[in-house]
């Protein structure tokens, strides 16, 4: 790829997500609003509430609309800065596409900070041609398009610092990542899957760039990330709202659905069992399994319908085929190939476990590009998986609410979303 080619990229990206910041988004950029809305003209800490027995689940209010907080307060945060800038410029505070936008430009701008991390990891140990392909390979996918600037997912807010921990970790510097691997986490709690992978690579650090033994690096990031959780999460503990964020954070093991409109293994499940009850109400077997599935199914249902909980099976299985998946690469010790890794953990995690959100592929997709520059062979599994991703985000939301153009789940015979999964 040439210089010239690569700059019309970066552009060509640029004007997309620029265009695309004043698209209404999923229904979770409402809920976004109303948190930027609360940080901008309140203490994050009391975001969750504060006290009571059992712990007040707190719930705030902007525009009419009411919501309560599941995430960390790093993301709380960081879309605050954007309610202030919002606040700044307009001080009443209405609920326009100018808001929409700049609470989405947020995600837009960790984006801009991957790109940057995969330019310097690849340049790094190969060639310009391989930087630029990873960062082009990530910057125009069209997975990443339509999660951040078209339907104003947040995931990019902690792929940043969870990538940039991986590669801080390969680099030799524990202390750095471990502190961007507790940020990752305060962000949103599925960076978390990222922190085994992170700790290999401190483990397997070539022999020229140690500093201190290989135990010795994995406790200097946990001192540092330690040190740094008790900074973000001091003022929530000083306000008396520890119990409260702890029951907020706990939210995100109550999902009570086998798969979250996700196309994945309980996606299937959702398929099938509905089919099956559906087909006397549809007037056949033919009918009922050609229908397209209009919303996920409980696990609360199917443990009333008599099967037994999958929870406890489904994160048994994702530990322990993640945790295959780091015996088989303990060896590894370069960061393309430990993107691998950490890209196969995410895998797992999406494919298997219950309640996975669509959104949740995300962090797949700039492992997966930083693997695919220096590993040519995976190029093709990048752009095959980077497809789907979008795919199954077109379907279920369009390019957002009230614009449309999701492509019909019926084109295929078979809801698409089955096929997909």
């Amino acid at each position: 790829m040439s210089h010239r080619v690569f700059v019309v990229a970066l552009w060509a990206g640029l004007l997309i997500r620029v265009a695309a910041l004043p698209l209404p988004g999923t229904g979770d950029v409402s809920v976004f609003k109303i948190w930027s809305h609360e940080a901008a003209t309140g203490p994050v800490s009391a975001m969750y509430g504060v006290g009571g027995v059992p712990p007040e689940r707190r719930l705030l209010e902007y525009d009419g609309r009411r919501t309560t907080v599941d995430y960390p307060p790093v993301a709380l945060y960081e879309i605050g800065i954007a309610g202030l800038l919002y606040r700044t410029a307009v001080p009443a505070y209405p609920d326009t596409a100018a808001l929409t936008a700049c609470v989405k430009a947020v995600p837009v701008a960790a984006e801009v900070g991957i790109a940057w991390v995969l330019w310097m990891a690849v340049r790094r140990g190969l060639s310009h041609e391989a930087a630029r392909y990873a960062v082009v390979a990530f910057w125009l996918n069209p997975a990443a398009l339509v999660a951040t600037p078209v339907l104003g997912y947040l995931d990019a807010l902690f792929a940043l610092p969870a990538l940039a921990a991986l590669v801080a970790a390969c680099a030799g510097s524990a202390a750095l990542a471990g502190c961007l691997m507790a940020l990752a986490i305060l962000t949103k709690p599925q960076a978390v899957f990222l922190a085994p992978v992170v700790a290999l690579a401190l483990l397997s650090i070539p022999a020229s760039a140690r500093r201190l033994s290989s135990w010795g690096r994995v406790l200097a990031a946990i001192g540092a990330a330690a040190a740094t959780v008790a900074v973000v999460l001091a003022p929530t503990v000083l306000a008396g709202a520890w119990p409260n964020f702890v029951q907020a954070m706990a939210s995100f093991g109550r999902h009570d659905m086998l798969s979250g409109q996700a196309a994945n293994a309980g996606w299937i499940v959702t398929y099938v069992m509905r089919a099956i009850y559906a087909i006397q109400d549809l007037g056949g077997a033919l009918n009922a399994f050609l229908a397209p599935v209009r919303r996920p199914l409980a696990i609360s249902t199917l443990v009333q319908l008599g099967y037994p909980n999958p929870r406890l099976a489904a994160t048994l299985l994702v530990v322990a085929t993640a945790a295959w998946g780091l015996w088989m690469g303990r060896r590894v010790r370069d960061v393309a190939r430990l993107s691998l890794v950490g890209a196969w953990v995410y895998f797992v995690y999406f494919m298997v476990a219950v309640g996975v959100h669509e959104n949740h592929f995300f962090m797949i997709v700039p492992l997966l590009a930083l693997a695919a520059a220096a590993l040519p062979e995976w190029r093709r599994p990048f752009w095959a998986l980077s497809l789907l991703f979008a795919l199954n985000l077109n379907l279920f939301y369009g390019f957002g609410d009230r614009i449309g153009f999701a492509m019909p789940r019926t084109i295929t015979g078979l809801d698409a979303t089955v096929w997909i999964a």
